[in-house]
């Protein structure tokens, strides 16, 4: 199977959230001293916050490779499959802007109930994605997507995020610095923000195919994540040693936590050290809290046991 960037992108879009998802399962069961109650709900919601606000990112990359492929076969998405799509962009696509409507099926026929995806995710409102400089993909790209009254299963995700591609030409890797605040809303109306600012590196093999996704801060920046969760209590991610994500590892084993990789996660005045190991393909890691040490296990799935 060739592996574009777009499978990297769909593969690793949403992977930074999963220690928190497990944190929430296994702490509770396991360490109730060490993690508590409290503990886990902060950071259960932090998991949901960043899960819908990277698929966003996730949905616009799909949707510009659709437009402008990379290389190799494009896959369906059904994540905006039933939406009304406007795209305008220049003869050369170094330039354009393309919108998915998800209240819309066409350009005269209406979603009242919003998109349902192949899984079931109800989305609405509409999201918008602009790109200048050169093609979306290439080295000098502008990319902004901004976000109107967008929702996944009634949880509204508001803010822009911006996505400038510094890679250096003729080389074998791809660098993407990606910034921005977006903001979500429950139904209870509680609200969490989340502020980005890293950079991600794709880098290819002597086949000239992508093997390994390496995530670090942007230099110069204080945290790769910081804001507000919805119970109102500030944290913060610093990433201390880069997350390298091994695309074999994934799509072989299934893993989609990082084989290399540290980072501090703070919520309020507690520290989390998260230890992803020095290389080997396996869902294990170690986190430390207030000097006591615990190898985690983490679930490639939603269930609880």
């Amino acid at each position: 199977m060739k592996t574009t960037l777009f499978n990297v992108l769909k593969n690793s879009g949403l992977l930074l959230f999963i220690f928190f998802m497990v944190v929430v399962v296994s702490c509770n069961k396991d360490d109730e001293s060490t993690f508590t109650s409290e503990d886990n709900q902060s950071l259960n919601y932090d998991a949901v916050s960043e899960s819908s606000q990277e698929e966003v990112e996730d949905i616009a990359t799909s949707l510009l490779n659709t437009t402008d492929p990379i290389a190799g076969r494009v896959e369906e998405d059904s994540r905006f499959s039933s939406a009304y799509i406007l795209k305008e962009m220049n003869l050369d696509r170094s330039a354009g802007a393309i919108t998915i409507n998800f209240d819309k099926r066409s350009q005269t026929q209406v979603n009242p109930n919003g998109s349902v995806d192949s899984k079931g995710n109800i989305r609405k409102g509409s999201i918008s994605i602009t790109w200048s400089g050169n093609r979306w993909y290439s080295t000098g790209a502008f990319i902004v997507i901004t976000l109107n009254n967008y929702s996944i299963n009634g949880v509204v995700v508001s803010g822009e995020r911006r996505i400038v591609n510094i890679s250096t030409p003729g080389t074998a890797t791809v660098i993407w610095t990606i910034y921005g605040t977006l903001t979500t809303t429950w139904p209870d109306k509680s609200t969490a923000t989340r502020k980005v600012d890293i950079m991600k590196t794709w880098t290819r093999n002597n086949k000239g195919a992508f093997e390994k996704v390496i995530i670090s801060q942007t230099p110069g920046t204080r945290d790769a994540f910081s804001g507000t969760n919805r119970f109102g209590k500030t944290y913060s991610v610093k990433i201390t040693k880069p997350f390298e994500y091994d695309l074999t590892c994934q799509l072989t084993s299934k893993y989609y936590v990082p084989t290399i990789g540290v980072k501090e996660v703070t919520v309020d005045k507690k520290i989390y050290t998260v230890d992803y190991g020095t290389g080997t393909c396996d869902n294990t890691y170690t986190v430390t809290l207030n000097g006591k040490s615990k190898q985690f296990t983490a679930k490639t799935d939603s269930s609880s046991d």
